[in-house]
């Protein structure tokens, strides 16, 4: 176990073990395990965050199941999991960062919140999620299929987009979970009486999505951001938000890419976990790329391998800005509305306790990621 951080070393391999040893941890299909719903082991829901677009809090709060992670793979990904570094300097290296900020300015981080509140507390313990899986290059996948994925071969096929700087809408940035929140500043504890969601589009995913918005708009990408809410009821949030898309689709058919924004929950019954990094000097949440696959068609989405080869070719990129910046991309058995399009993915920022500053720059980089993606797509 290499975790280390603020709360100290002893507490968080205990946490490691209580997650590698008690859960089943839940990952993007369509069937949850048998035992996990005879159980209602609700340590083994919360982690099902680790890889899941709907989130541990919702799991727990609507009983939405999904395919497991194996013990082993969970205590892999746990034991190379790696501190955050340190924030010694806050003056921005680079004579210009991905971000548009100069050498000339000094980054301050909002003060911690250290307010004790109501509830149950739980450690919030910062770590970098380690990229393990199949790897290539910069790559880094998670292959929970049974296809026999080749990253290079993959990568060498061009993605059946093509983008046109013309002032016509090209992309397509929407979220299932419109009210999925962050924190507004560092925290020592989550407590149980804290919501994890918002209507307030400064706290929740729709501040991410005007980020990756502006970089589009900035490089002369047609962009539209679709902010309608799905999530209330949250059941049939999917379903809405399909609506929106291909309502979307039918006014601005020029539209070639549709990236569904979201932040994940990670963490067991005694913690919470917050996957970061540093770029430039500047803490990011983690990002994690999703991508679906459907084998035998019972999904109804049979170009998944369109989707694909964007998302490996944005994974590059991605990670060409920071290895770390990027979790392992989710190839998964799923479809999650990435069926609307050839150039269709899903996103995860963060965690329910990333902070907003934190997750608004991820989302300038991955806007960056994006841009550079898409141009090389012209």
């Amino acid at each position: 176990m290499v975790i280390e951080t603020k709360r100290g070393r002893k507490l968080l391999l205990r946490i490691g073990a209580v997650l590698v040893t008690t859960v089943a941890v839940a990952c993007f299909s369509i069937r949850l395990v048998p035992a996990l719903l005879s159980n209602q082991n609700n340590t083994a829901l919360t982690a099902a965050g680790f890889i899941m677009p709907d989130g541990a809090v919702e799991v727990m709060k609507n009983g939405y199941d999904d395919a497991y992670f194996s013990v082993s793979e969970v205590e892999e990904m746990i034991s190379q999991a790696s501190s955050v570094p340190e924030i010694t300097e806050s003056t921005v290296t680079s004579e210009e960062t991905s971000s548009g900020q100069s050498s000339s300015e000094a980054y301050v981080p909002p003060e911690p919140d250290y307010t004790v509140y109501e509830g149950t507390a739980y450690p919030i313990n910062e770590m970098q999620i380690a990229n393990v899986g199949l790897k290539h290059e910069n790559i880094t996948v998670r292959n929970d299929t049974d296809y026999e994925l080749d990253i290079a071969h993959e990568l060498g096929l061009s993605p059946d987009i093509k983008i046109k700087k013309d002032g016509t809408p090209q992309v397509l940035i929407y979220h299932t979970h419109t009210g999925e929140s962050f924190l507004k500043t560092e925290m020592p504890n989550f407590y149980s009486s804290l919501e994890t969601r918002s209507r307030d589009e400064n706290l929740n995913v729709i501040a991410v999505g005007n980020e990756i918005t502006k970089k589009l708009e900035e490089a002369g990408i047609g962009v539209i951001h679709d902010t309608t809410i799905h999530d209330d009821p949250y059941t049939g949030a999917y379903n809405r938000s399909w609506e929106t898309i291909q309502r979307n689709l039918a006014e601005n058919p020029t539209i070639q890419v549709t990236i569904d924004v979201h932040r994940d929950a990670l963490g067991g019954e005694s913690t919470r976990i917050k996957p970061t990094t540093v770029i430039n000097g500047r803490k990011a949440a983690q990002i994690m790329i999703l991508s679906g696959y459907d084998g035998d068609g019972s999904l109804g989405f049979p170009d998944w391998e369109m989707n694909l080869r964007l998302a490996l070719r944005l994974q590059q990129n991605c990670a060409n800005i920071e290895q770390s910046f990027v979790r392992p991309l989710n190839f998964t058995n799923s479809r999650y509305n990435m069926n609307a399009t050839h150039g269709s993915l899903l996103v995860e920022f963060g965690t329910e306790v990333s902070t907003i500053d934190e997750v608004k720059y991820s989302g300038q980089l991955f806007g960056d990621a994006l841009v550079k993606t898409l141009e090389s797509l012209m």
